[in-house]
């Protein structure tokens, strides 16, 4: 059986890397098109399972494990995704400084034609952020292909004063919630391929 990675995320790859999965890499397009009306987790995990789909309808393979993600920040009403521009990346990190907002990361696999799918949700609380520090920020272009506009796992997590959930999710693969589903779905361990 082979593992095919649906997803353009250099931090999923490498995690799922350093996890030891071996994968092979799609980097086909699927569409991100949605209707702004969704609720976050219905969001996430119809984006992975769309990024997983249009892999399965391009490599068409037997005993292939297709898997794929996608994440987004969520700060009250507002669902943030990757920043337009510098100034839309400033404008997100004001409006979390100082509060709590959600991370949500959906995952989704195909196996022989079989589609399965589920979420995960973290809580980060922001400490308060100076404006130098978010232009200090912005000029070390990290901010522009992530959600929100910030990475847990570089300089973004100095940002970070508290973290409620998966650490894992926020930096955009919740790996075991993925093992999980897998696992009980399908009957794979990825983690011993």
């Amino acid at each position: 059986m082979k593992i095919l990675l649906a997803s353009k995320s250099p931090r999923r790859r490498k995690m799922l890397k350093e996890l030891g999965v071996k994968y092979t890499l799609w980097n086909g397009e699927a569409d991100e098109s949605v209707n702004k009306e969704y609720k976050p987790h219905s969001l996430v995990k119809l984006l992975a399972k769309r990024k997983a789909y249009a892999a399965y309808k391009d490599v068409k393979a037997k005993d292939t494990l297709i898997i794929s993600a996608d994440t987004v920040v969520v700060l009250g009403n507002e669902i943030l995704g990757k920043p337009k521009d510098d100034d839309d990346a400033r404008r997100m990190l004001r409006s979390m400084s100082g509060s709590s907002h959600y991370v949500y990361s959906g995952v989704a696999a195909i196996y022989n034609g079989k589609t399965v799918s589920d979420y995960e949700k973290t809580q980060i609380k922001f400490r308060d952020i100076s404006d130098s520090e978010i232009e200090r920020y912005i000029k070390t272009g990290e901010h522009r292909d992530k959600a929100g506009s910030y990475g847990i796992q570089e300089k973004g997590g100095y940002f970070v004063e508290s973290v409620k959930g998966d650490i894992n999710n926020v930096v955009g693969l919740p790996v075991l919630k993925l093992r999980n589903m897998i696992y009980k779905e399908f009957n794979i361990d990825i983690f011993d391929n």
